[in-house]
């Protein structure tokens, strides 16, 4: 059964082949746009817009060169990761066309490297359009499909997903912080010294302010005996040289010398 829609697919492209190859002619630009490369254009374009969802699993399943070597016995030359990424690509589009209602001629381009085949797509829902690229060798290296959106939509899609990037971005930023203010209940991590250091700030000045009064109490009763002495050592030197009284004596300060 599998063998069967393979071939079905097959034929039908090669059906577009001969019929491209006997009606079209060439146009030529950077590279010469010859009538195979319109008839392999229009083949894969029309095999891939006919496979079903069977055939594609199946497709989809083979291996790059299994693909390729398919194609081969039916006269394309192609890229089998290629064939593969551009039948993906139309069946994850396919609910966005719709119905197809047409698929137009390939509008041929081409430069000094490859040759483009631009084919419009009309469905029911949107439109859209598909690019065959071939190489200098006559080989198909890439199909892509894309739908056309409007104006709206495309603003929309753009508003979703930059409020999407934006969101990751902050849930992750909050995440981070949340982690870094975990990080103070760690051991070692010198969150509890600090608050400990905090809380001891307080309670150390105020002992240092107590231990300078002390200080400055204990120099201020060391000065008041220091007086006494010197008064007391200058009354008897008055007395022991005939001195009456030592009352016009008076200290007035006294300074220190470390």
């Amino acid at each position: 059964m599998k063998s069967m829609i393979k071939k079905a697919i097959a034929l039908l492209m090669f059906a577009a082949l001969s019929l491209s190859v006997a009606g079209c002619g060439g146009t030529a630009s950077n590279l010469e746009i010859t009538d195979m490369d319109i008839a392999q254009a229009r083949g894969i374009m029309g095999g891939i817009s006919n496979t079903d969802d069977m055939s594609a699993i199946e497709l989809l399943g083979m291996e790059d060169d299994e693909v390729a070597d398919f194609f081969k016995q039916y006269g394309y030359s192609i890229d089998g990761a290629a064939f593969k990424n551009g039948l993906d690509g139309w069946m994850s589009l396919r609910e966005e066309f719709g119905k197809i209602k047409g698929i137009s001629e390939p509008t041929m381009t081409s430069d000094a490297k490859e040759i483009t085949a631009t084919f419009v797509i009309t469905g029911e829902k949107r439109n859209g359009k598909s690019l065959v690229v071939i190489n200098d060798k006559g080989k198909i290296t890439s199909i892509t499909t894309s739908a056309d959106y409007t104006l709206v939509e495309d603003m929309s899609k753009a508003g979703l997903n930059t409020l999407l990037g934006m969101g990751t971005t902050f849930v992750i930023l909050i995440l981070l912080s949340f982690i870094i203010s975990l990080f103070k209940y760690l051991p070692g991590s010198g969150g509890s010294k600090a608050k400990e250091e905090m809380r001891s700030a307080p309670v150390d000045n105020a002992v240092s302010q107590i231990e300078k009064r002390e200080e400055l109490a204990a120099e201020a009763e060391d000065d008041d005996e220091l007086i006494a002495v010197i008064t007391a050592a200058v009354a008897a030197y008055e007395a022991a040289n005939g001195g009456s009284s030592s009352d016009g004596f008076v200290v007035r300060s006294i300074r220190r010398h470390y």
